[in-house]
């Protein structure tokens, strides 16, 4: 019986120390690594895709 609430306390200490992703960063280090990383993100989604060239017409 003690053991499962032991369990349970650790889990939820560990999950109050975790990071919350909505949260806005709080340095410039974290500020300029979200930058990047959203122009990244932004930089791979306007690439375009590779296609084969149109087969020449037959005259």
């Amino acid at each position: 019986m003690r053991g499962p609430i032991i369990g349970l306390g650790l889990v939820a200490m560990t999950a109050a120390c975790a990071p919350d992703p909505s949260r806005m960063p709080e340095s410039s280090y974290q500020w300029q690594q979200r930058q990047d990383r959203i122009e990244q993100d932004w930089r791979a989604s306007q690439t375009a895709p590779q296609t084969t060239p149109a087969p020449k017409d037959k005259p």
